[in-house]
């Protein structure tokens, strides 16, 4: 996975899931600064019309920095919060193995 493939699901997220990812890019030291900068233009444009964070919307983000949670998160997530966790994964995976291949 590139960044190119992360990039074009930014376009496919809806509003909401790119505010969420938007949140968890800012505050994650593990993603390269260039790949932040490429990134958070096109997840601040999705996410403009995203309403406020709701209590369900925090525990995604709960469940995206403490993995062994998300047994208990997942029933209350929506196919937002959902698509919004699976893309910071993806992110961070491919973070993980360029950082692997440099």
């Amino acid at each position: 996975m590139d960044l190119d493939f992360i990039y074009q699901k930014v376009q496919v997220l809806s509003p909401k899931a790119a505010k969420i990812a938007l949140r968890m890019l800012d505050h994650d030291p593990h993603v390269p600064t260039e790949w932040v900068m490429a990134l958070r233009p096109a997840l601040v444009m999705r996410s403009n019309d995203a309403t406020g964070f709701a209590g369900t919307d925090w525990m995604t983000m709960v469940a995206i920095e403490r993995p062994g949670i998300r047994k208990f998160t997942e029933r209350f997530e929506s196919r937002e919060q959902r698509h919004a966790r699976l893309w910071v994964t993806s992110l961070r995976q491919a973070s993980r193995a360029a950082l692997k291949e440099a």
